[in-house]
């Protein structure tokens, strides 16, 4: 027989004993990111941004039913990102710095665009049966940024969102002090480039990408007060060779939209185009060897399904890659959060 402190201290029922909050939990996790991206695509934190506010102003100045308004500032002040003080509701300190409009290295732009772009069960079906990007209807997405500049305004925004604070970690950790002309290939809003100008006042850096990216990522070039040190050039990284006269060429986020096969034709072109002694540098979110993880990273593999032909690398994937081009003295730096560099040089 059991007794009153058995019941209250057993969680698992006899009948069934393995506990299932791993599989609610993961189940659950979708309404974390649904409820974020509607709080930063209403603007709430950046309303609470400015300080602790009572619950009927925000509700008045969100426009949202009382349920819905204290339904979301309840699933946020369990997330975290919200917090509760004496004299209302305040956005919690990570909140401020990655989920505003505007602030330095947030992650605005890129949680906005899951509201239109929402990786469902549905979309991921789809993919999955297709082998092929579905999030524009199935529509090639970067002939779809090419025609449709909105498109290409918002994806360079989140891809922008999503790179500074790693961008920083790259200017601070790699050390690129012989470097002088930097090639950086589909390069978008340049958030790379900027960080490794700032970091590296000798250095020269060209973003290269399509027609439709290149006035968006002059755009960020000028608020950055970079543009005599960096600046965009249309080109196409698969009809055409890398251009010359570079010692350093980049490629961040560019290998993972593609098969393997597509990532040797591209590291090849790089090989091709440095002189003896320069480097390529590859900045990804990679995956452990043994597929050890990062859990956040390994996830990144289905947002590829949906949105491109690619797949994340392992860290000895892209290693061997480097070595089968040719290129020397292979290493993997570890630089912010889940992101890494693999570099190498020409011999």
């Amino acid at each position: 027989m059991t007794g009153p402190a058995d019941r209250q201290e057993r969680f698992n029922p006899g009948r069934f004993p393995i506990d299932d909050q791993r599989v609610y939990d993961a189940y659950i996790a979708g309404r974390k990111s649904a409820a974020i991206a509607a709080a930063v695509r209403a603007g709430l934190f950046d309303l609470l941004a400015g300080g602790a506010l009572p619950f009927d102003r925000i509700q008045s100045e969100m426009g949202w039913s009382r349920r819905g308004t204290r339904s979301m500032l309840d699933a946020l002040t369990a997330m975290g990102f919200v917090v509760i003080a004496a004299d209302g509701f305040s956005a919690s300190a990570d909140a401020v710095a990655y989920l505003t409009r505007g602030a330095e290295g947030s992650l605005w732009g890129l949680v906005d665009m899951e509201v239109d772009s929402f990786l469902s069960p549905a979309a991921l079906l789809e993919a999955l049966a297709k082998d092929k990007a579905t999030v524009y209807g199935g529509e090639d997405p970067w002939k779809a940024h090419g025609a449709d500049p909105e498109k290409a305004r918002a994806f360079t925004a989140a891809m922008h969102s999503v790179s500074e604070r790693p961008a920083a970690g790259v200017a601070e950790r790699l050390d690129l002090s012989a470097s002088r002309r930097l090639l950086d290939v589909g390069g978008g809003s340049g958030a790379l480039s900027i960080a490794l100008a700032r970091a590296n006042p000798e250095l020269e850096c060209v973003i290269w990408d399509i027609p439709a990216v290149c006035p968006i990522a002059d755009e960020y070039v000028r608020a950055a007060g970079c543009e005599g040190r960096v600046r965009s050039e249309a080109g196409d990284m698969f009809a055409e060779d890398y251009p010359a006269g570079f010692d350093t060429v980049l490629l961040s986020q560019i290998l993972h939209d593609w098969s393997f096969e597509t990532g040797a034709e591209l590291v090849a072109k790089a090989f091709a185009a440095l002189p003896p002694g320069g480097r390529i540098v590859i900045h990804e979110k990679l995956v452990e060897d043994g597929d050890s993880g990062p859990l956040a990273n390994q996830l990144v593999h289905l947002d590829m399904l949906v949105w491109t032909e690619g797949q994340q690398y392992r860290v000895n994937e892209l290693t061997e890659l480097l070595e089968r081009s040719g290129f020397a003295g292979v290493e993997r730096l570890r630089t912010a959060g889940y992101w890494s560099v693999v570099h190498g040089a020409k011999p």
